[in-house]
Protein backbone atom coordinates (compact mmCIF):
# COMPACT_ATOMS: atom_id res chain seq x y z
CA UNK A 1 0.00 0.00 0.00
CA UNK A 2 1.44 3.43 -0.77
CA UNK A 3 2.56 5.89 2.04
CA UNK A 4 2.25 9.44 1.92
CA UNK A 5 5.59 11.50 0.97
CA UNK A 6 6.32 15.06 1.03
CA UNK A 7 7.43 17.12 -1.70
CA UNK A 8 11.36 17.26 -0.10
CA UNK A 9 10.94 13.26 -0.51
CA UNK A 10 9.63 13.50 -4.02
CA UNK A 11 12.35 15.24 -5.16
CA UNK A 12 14.97 13.41 -3.23
CA UNK A 13 13.96 10.52 -4.76
CA UNK A 14 14.33 10.58 -7.95
CA UNK A 15 17.97 9.72 -8.43
CA UNK A 16 16.69 6.37 -7.17
CA UNK A 17 13.12 5.75 -9.59
CA UNK A 18 15.63 6.53 -12.44
CA UNK A 19 18.40 4.12 -11.46
CA UNK A 20 15.24 1.49 -10.23
CA UNK A 21 16.57 1.73 -6.51
CA UNK A 22 12.98 2.34 -5.13
CA UNK A 23 10.68 -0.82 -3.90
CA UNK A 24 7.26 -1.28 -5.35
CA UNK A 25 5.59 0.59 -2.07
CA UNK A 26 8.40 3.46 -2.78
CA UNK A 27 7.39 3.97 -6.27
CA UNK A 28 3.96 3.54 -5.85
CA UNK A 29 4.14 6.36 -3.21
CA UNK A 30 6.34 8.05 -5.53
CA UNK A 31 3.66 8.35 -8.95
CA UNK A 32 1.05 8.89 -6.48
CA UNK A 33 2.65 12.05 -5.14
CA UNK A 34 3.34 12.92 -8.95
CA UNK A 35 -0.43 12.84 -9.73
CA UNK A 36 -1.59 14.76 -6.62
CA UNK A 37 1.13 17.40 -6.46
CA UNK A 38 1.69 19.95 -9.93
CA UNK A 39 4.58 21.27 -8.16
CA UNK A 40 6.30 18.40 -7.82
CA UNK A 41 4.89 17.17 -11.29
CA UNK A 42 6.27 19.91 -13.26
CA UNK A 43 10.11 19.55 -10.87
CA UNK A 44 10.04 16.03 -12.50
CA UNK A 45 9.03 17.21 -15.91
CA UNK A 46 11.98 19.43 -16.09
CA UNK A 47 14.21 17.40 -14.37
CA UNK A 48 13.75 14.84 -17.66
CA UNK A 49 13.90 17.73 -19.80
CA UNK A 50 17.26 18.59 -18.63
CA UNK A 51 18.48 15.12 -18.40
CA UNK A 52 17.64 14.55 -21.86
CA UNK A 53 18.70 17.87 -23.34
CA UNK A 54 22.18 16.69 -21.33
CA UNK A 55 22.43 13.48 -23.61
CA UNK A 56 21.60 15.21 -26.65
CA UNK A 57 24.46 17.82 -26.03
CA UNK A 58 26.57 14.62 -24.90
CA UNK A 59 25.87 12.48 -28.17
CA UNK A 60 26.43 15.83 -30.46
CA UNK A 61 30.02 16.19 -29.02
CA UNK A 62 30.62 12.77 -30.44
CA UNK A 63 29.48 13.39 -33.81
CA UNK A 64 32.44 12.83 -36.12
CA UNK A 65 31.16 15.26 -38.60
CA UNK A 66 31.59 17.67 -36.04
CA UNK A 67 34.70 20.70 -36.35
CA UNK A 68 36.12 21.12 -33.00
CA UNK A 69 37.65 24.38 -32.37
CA UNK A 70 40.46 25.07 -30.26
CA UNK A 71 40.25 27.34 -26.78
CA UNK A 72 42.95 29.35 -27.83
CA UNK A 73 40.85 30.23 -30.94
CA UNK A 74 37.96 30.83 -29.19
CA UNK A 75 40.22 33.32 -27.32
CA UNK A 76 41.56 35.31 -29.42
CA UNK A 77 38.39 35.67 -31.21
CA UNK A 78 36.77 36.72 -28.42
CA UNK A 79 39.50 39.05 -27.43
CA UNK A 80 39.30 40.91 -31.02
CA UNK A 81 36.16 41.17 -30.83
CA UNK A 82 35.81 43.17 -27.37
CA UNK A 83 39.00 45.21 -28.78
CA UNK A 84 36.78 46.12 -31.60
CA UNK A 85 33.99 47.13 -28.83
CA UNK A 86 36.18 49.45 -27.05
CA UNK A 87 37.54 51.51 -30.69
CA UNK A 88 41.03 50.17 -30.05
Amino acid sequence: MPREIRCREFVGLIRALREGELSDTDRRSFFQHGRKCARCADYLMGYERTISAIKRIAEDSLDPNETAISKSLVSRILSNRLKQRSGS
